[in-house]
C-alpha cells in the first residue's frame, strides 16, 4: 500500500496534516481468544488459528472477567509485588516469566502471565485472582506474536 502525508492549508494559519498515501507495510491482524468454559487462550491471524494453549482462570471468588479488551502493557521480565513482598523475574515469580496487561479495574489490573504452578494450568484450574495463566514455554510463545494493542476476547463459551 503506497501512502503519504500532505498539509492541507487552512484560514487564519491553520495547518491540518492529513494521511495522504506512503510506503507501510501490511500487517496480520493477530488477536486473542479466551474460552473461560473451555480453558483455551486462541491464538488467531487474520481470523486463522495459529495456536491453542491450555490456561488457568479466575477462582469462584475471583472470577476473569468476560469481555473485550486489548493488551495495554507488556513485561519481558516481570516483577512480582504484593503487599511488600517483591519477587525478581524468573520461573520461581508467581507472574511466571511474561506479563501482558489488558484490563484496569481501579487499582488492580487483569493479565495474561506465566505461572511458578504449572500443574494448575496442566489441570485448566479456576485458581487465580483473575489473571489468565498460562505454562511459562507457552506464554513465551505468545508474547513474541502480539504487540500492545492486540484485541483480547474473553468468552464465557
Amino acid at each position: 500500500m503506497l501512502h503519504r502525508l500532505r498539509r492541507i492549508a487552512l484560514p487564519a494559519g491553520l495547518a491540518l496534516i492529513s494521511l495522504g498515501l506512503f510506503q507501510a507495510p501490511v500487517r496480520a491482524e493477530k488477536s486473542i481468544e479466551i474460552s473461560l468454559r473451555d480453558r483455551y487462550l486462541t491464538l488467531f491471524d487474520n481470523g486463522q488459528v495459529v495456536k491453542r494453549f491450555p490456561v488457568a482462570i479466575g477462582a469462584p471468588e475471583s472470577p476473569t472477567p468476560a469481555g473485550t479488551y486489548a493488551i495495554t502493557r507488556m513485561e519481558e521480565a516481570p516483577v512480582y509485588h504484593k503487599g511488600g513482598k517483591v519477587i525478581a523475574p524468573g520461573p520461581e515469580n508467581p507472574v511466571g516469566v511474561r506479563y501482558m496487561a489488558y484490563f484496569q479495574i481501579g487499582s488492580g489490573e487483569y493479565a495474561i502471565h506465566g505461572t511458578a504452578w504449572p500443574s494448575w494450568v496442566k489441570l485448566r484450574a479456576a485458581v487465580s485472582l483473575g489473571c489468565i495463566r498460562m505454562l511459562n514455554q507457552d506464554v513465551i510463545a505468545l508474547f513474541q506474536q502480539v504487540d500492545v494493542g492486540t484485541p483480547v476476547i474473553v468468552t464465557t463459551k
